[in-house]
């Protein structure tokens, strides 16, 4: 089969699609450590009266939960289009059963 562009469509399967799928469950719980620890350094910096150490300890906070949130944002696409190709051959499979 073809699209109008003259590339050749294939079969979309899980194994196919992403060959690489994010799993955020460890490295997310590291990267929420990180935001923490470098969220509560720079309250200490602002207590003891060094703002700008405690500036920075915040922006690269907000950094890395910005990092965080992004990664999150790709792995829930990834499992939505997982999910729904998922569907797709399970409807396949009844409907050949059915057939067949």
């Amino acid at each position: 089969m073809e699209d109008g562009q003259g590339m050749k469509r294939r079969h979309v399967s899980y194994e196919n699609r992403y060959k690489h799928k994010l799993n955020m469950l460890e490295p997310g719980f590291a990267m929420m450590k990180m935001i923490g620890a470098l969220f509560l350094a720079g309250v200490l910096f602002w207590a003891a009266d060094c703002r700008r150490f405690s500036v920075i300890m915040l922006l690269l906070a907000g950094g890395v939960l910005a990092v965080l949130l992004v990664l999150l944002a790709v792995e829930a696409r990834q499992d939505k289009v997982l999910h729904d190709i998922a569907i797709r051959e399970k409807l396949n499979q009844n409907r050949d059963m059915r057939t067949g």
